[in-house]
Protein backbone atom coordinates (compact mmCIF):
# COMPACT_ATOMS: atom_id res chain seq x y z
CA UNK A 1 0.00 0.00 0.00
CA UNK A 2 1.32 3.40 -0.96
CA UNK A 3 1.35 6.22 1.87
CA UNK A 4 -1.20 8.48 -0.52
CA UNK A 5 -3.79 5.60 -1.66
CA UNK A 6 -5.31 5.09 1.91
CA UNK A 7 -6.62 7.41 4.33
CA UNK A 8 -5.01 7.04 7.79
CA UNK A 9 -6.53 7.74 10.98
CA UNK A 10 -3.54 10.65 12.10
CA UNK A 11 -5.46 12.07 8.62
CA UNK A 12 -9.15 12.14 8.56
CA UNK A 13 -8.04 13.53 12.33
CA UNK A 14 -6.58 16.47 10.60
CA UNK A 15 -9.14 17.03 8.42
CA UNK A 16 -11.55 17.39 10.48
CA UNK A 17 -9.54 19.84 12.72
CA UNK A 18 -8.98 21.68 9.69
CA UNK A 19 -12.99 21.34 9.01
CA UNK A 20 -13.70 22.31 12.91
CA UNK A 21 -10.86 25.14 12.52
CA UNK A 22 -12.55 26.91 9.45
CA UNK A 23 -16.19 26.43 10.73
CA UNK A 24 -14.97 28.77 13.63
CA UNK A 25 -13.42 30.86 12.07
CA UNK A 26 -16.53 31.40 10.09
CA UNK A 27 -18.44 31.65 13.36
CA UNK A 28 -16.23 34.60 14.75
CA UNK A 29 -16.11 36.21 11.47
CA UNK A 30 -20.32 36.28 11.09
CA UNK A 31 -20.21 37.37 14.90
CA UNK A 32 -17.92 40.22 14.00
CA UNK A 33 -19.98 41.74 10.60
CA UNK A 34 -22.73 41.38 13.39
CA UNK A 35 -21.52 43.02 15.87
CA UNK A 36 -19.85 45.52 13.53
CA UNK A 37 -23.59 46.17 11.66
CA UNK A 38 -24.99 46.72 14.82
CA UNK A 39 -22.70 49.26 15.81
CA UNK A 40 -24.01 51.22 13.07
CA UNK A 41 -26.92 51.44 13.19
CA UNK A 42 -27.40 53.74 15.77
CA UNK A 43 -25.24 56.00 14.31
CA UNK A 44 -26.54 55.99 11.19
CA UNK A 45 -30.16 56.20 13.07
CA UNK A 46 -29.01 58.98 14.54
CA UNK A 47 -27.69 60.98 11.40
CA UNK A 48 -31.27 60.25 9.43
CA UNK A 49 -33.05 61.83 12.69
CA UNK A 50 -30.59 64.45 13.02
CA UNK A 51 -31.06 65.04 9.18
CA UNK A 52 -34.86 64.79 9.70
CA UNK A 53 -34.98 67.47 12.16
CA UNK A 54 -32.81 70.16 10.18
CA UNK A 55 -35.15 70.07 7.19
CA UNK A 56 -38.13 70.43 9.46
CA UNK A 57 -36.45 73.26 10.68
CA UNK A 58 -35.47 74.75 7.53
CA UNK A 59 -39.32 74.52 5.84
CA UNK A 60 -40.60 76.17 9.25
CA UNK A 61 -38.58 79.12 7.89
CA UNK A 62 -39.20 79.16 4.91
CA UNK A 63 -43.20 78.87 5.46
CA UNK A 64 -43.08 81.32 8.41
CA UNK A 65 -40.94 83.72 6.88
CA UNK A 66 -39.87 85.64 10.53
CA UNK A 67 -38.78 89.41 9.81
CA UNK A 68 -35.30 88.78 10.85
CA UNK A 69 -34.43 86.18 8.20
CA UNK A 70 -36.48 87.57 5.09
CA UNK A 71 -36.61 91.19 5.76
CA UNK A 72 -39.78 93.17 6.38
CA UNK A 73 -42.82 92.77 4.84
CA UNK A 74 -43.15 96.12 3.22
CA UNK A 75 -40.94 99.19 3.06
CA UNK A 76 -42.22 101.48 4.60
CA UNK A 77 -43.92 104.86 3.02
CA UNK A 78 -41.77 107.92 2.19
CA UNK A 79 -41.82 111.25 3.71
CA UNK A 80 -42.68 113.92 2.16
CA UNK A 81 -39.79 115.20 2.42
CA UNK A 82 -38.16 112.90 0.99
CA UNK A 83 -40.51 112.42 -1.80
CA UNK A 84 -39.92 116.10 -2.16
CA UNK A 85 -36.51 115.85 -2.15
CA UNK A 86 -36.45 112.95 -4.55
CA UNK A 87 -38.36 115.09 -7.51
CA UNK A 88 -35.81 117.90 -7.16
CA UNK A 89 -32.90 115.64 -7.86
CA UNK A 90 -34.94 114.02 -10.68
CA UNK A 91 -36.08 117.29 -12.27
CA UNK A 92 -32.13 118.26 -11.94
CA UNK A 93 -31.07 115.44 -13.99
CA UNK A 94 -34.00 116.02 -16.75
CA UNK A 95 -32.96 119.49 -16.98
CA UNK A 96 -29.83 118.45 -17.71
CA UNK A 97 -31.25 115.92 -20.77
CA UNK A 98 -32.93 118.99 -21.90
CA UNK A 99 -29.53 121.28 -22.01
CA UNK A 100 -27.48 118.35 -23.73
CA UNK A 101 -30.16 117.88 -26.48
CA UNK A 102 -30.51 121.09 -26.94
CA UNK A 103 -26.39 121.30 -27.62
CA UNK A 104 -26.54 118.72 -30.05
CA UNK A 105 -29.42 119.52 -31.71
CA UNK A 106 -29.48 123.49 -31.62
CA UNK A 107 -32.72 123.35 -30.80
CA UNK A 108 -35.42 122.43 -27.44
CA UNK A 109 -37.07 118.92 -27.56
CA UNK A 110 -40.52 119.51 -27.91
CA UNK A 111 -41.48 116.80 -25.05
CA UNK A 112 -39.52 115.41 -22.27
CA UNK A 113 -39.63 111.90 -24.38
CA UNK A 114 -37.40 113.71 -27.40
CA UNK A 115 -34.93 114.80 -24.68
CA UNK A 116 -34.51 111.11 -23.95
CA UNK A 117 -36.18 111.52 -20.56
CA UNK A 118 -38.60 108.39 -19.10
CA UNK A 119 -39.62 109.83 -15.75
CA UNK A 120 -42.94 110.20 -14.97
CA UNK A 121 -45.17 112.84 -13.56
CA UNK A 122 -42.96 115.47 -15.09
CA UNK A 123 -44.29 118.70 -17.01
CA UNK A 124 -42.02 120.26 -19.50
CA UNK A 125 -42.64 123.71 -21.43
CA UNK A 126 -40.49 125.61 -24.02
CA UNK A 127 -40.38 129.03 -23.17
CA UNK A 128 -38.63 131.79 -25.42
CA UNK A 129 -34.94 132.62 -26.18
CA UNK A 130 -34.05 128.73 -25.53
CA UNK A 131 -35.51 128.44 -22.08
CA UNK A 132 -37.36 125.87 -20.25
CA UNK A 133 -38.86 125.10 -17.46
CA UNK A 134 -39.46 121.74 -15.25
CA UNK A 135 -42.41 121.00 -12.99
CA UNK A 136 -43.54 118.36 -10.79
CA UNK A 137 -46.02 117.84 -8.15
CA UNK A 138 -44.85 115.92 -4.69
CA UNK A 139 -47.49 115.87 -2.40
CA UNK A 140 -49.11 119.25 -1.76
CA UNK A 141 -46.18 121.26 -3.28
CA UNK A 142 -45.86 122.55 -6.80
CA UNK A 143 -42.35 122.52 -7.99
CA UNK A 144 -40.94 124.41 -11.35
CA UNK A 145 -37.58 124.53 -11.76
CA UNK A 146 -36.23 126.50 -14.73
CA UNK A 147 -33.18 126.46 -16.96
CA UNK A 148 -31.81 129.43 -15.60
CA UNK A 149 -32.27 128.35 -11.94
CA UNK A 150 -29.75 127.35 -9.56
CA UNK A 151 -28.86 123.96 -9.12
CA UNK A 152 -27.49 124.82 -5.29
CA UNK A 153 -30.55 127.44 -4.86
CA UNK A 154 -32.47 124.53 -6.19
CA UNK A 155 -31.96 122.11 -4.21
CA UNK A 156 -31.42 123.35 -0.62
CA UNK A 157 -31.50 120.24 1.67
CA UNK A 158 -32.39 117.80 -0.34
CA UNK A 159 -29.57 115.79 -0.08
CA UNK A 160 -28.97 115.96 3.50
CA UNK A 161 -32.74 115.40 3.79
CA UNK A 162 -32.20 111.96 1.63
CA UNK A 163 -29.03 111.39 3.57
CA UNK A 164 -30.79 111.21 6.62
CA UNK A 165 -33.27 108.99 5.55
CA UNK A 166 -35.15 106.58 7.90
CA UNK A 167 -32.87 108.25 11.05
CA UNK A 168 -35.13 110.44 13.81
Amino acid sequence: MTPTSTPTAHDSRRDSKTDLLEAARAVVKDRNEKVAAARLQPAVRKRVSFLTLLSLAGLLLILVQPSWLAGPKATPAESPAIREASLRLSMLRERQRVTDFAKRTGRLPTSLAEAGSSAPGLGYEELAEQQFRLFGQAGDSLLVLRSTDSMAHFLGNSLREIKNRGRP
